[in-house]
């Protein structure tokens, strides 16, 4: 069942025949660029118990993408409780499949998810972006979102927090 769609996307909670499409994406090299390393199938596995927990508490999680009309898998996007320089905030992340890099899949599925967020009750949002990543920078700053400050994450990883008030 999804969680809110548009004309070409659908944004739907993981379930359990989603390990490959996510183990396969996460653990691409050229996918994983703006992050500290490719990932395993057991830390896909792992992340995917882990938005599975925060849709079972909070109501919300990182949810999978869909291109419609076929249901193909094209990444992940919502809102997260984060703890962000000692700080509890709601993280809204994207990551889209590279097949489907540059065609405005990210924007499109964040503002979807920022709806739903909204809608859930959510006041305000953060994204931690790669000072380097430029495709996400402009993502945020499409959304609305503003560059706060910067800080560094877990592994050394250094982030742009962008910011948002949700109506």
């Amino acid at each position: 069942m999804g969680i809110v769609s548009s004309e070409r996307l659908r944004l739907r909670e993981f379930g359990d025949g989603d390990l490959d499409a996510l183990a396969a994406m996460v653990g691409d090299r050229e996918q994983m660029t703006f992050y500290p390393r490719p990932r395993t199938r057991a830390e896909a596995a792992e992340w995917i118990d882990r938005a599975r927990g925060c849709y079972a508490t909070h109501g919300f999680g990182p949810w999978l993408i869909e291109l419609l009309p076929d249901a193909r898998f094209a990444g992940y996007c919502g809102p997260r409780p984060a703890q962000v320089d000692d700080v509890a905030e709601i993280e809204i992340g994207w990551h889209v499949h590279k097949d489907v890099w540059n065609r405005g899949i990210a924007t499109e599925a964040a503002t979807l998810a920022l709806a739903a967020a909204a809608r859930l009750g959510v006041a305000r949002v953060v994204a931690l972006v790669h000072p380097d990543h430029v495709g996400s920078r402009r993502v945020a700053e499409n959304l609305g979102m503003r560059a706060e400050r910067t800080t560094v994450l877990e592994d050394d990883y250094p982030a742009i927090v962008y910011a948002a008030a949700l109506p």
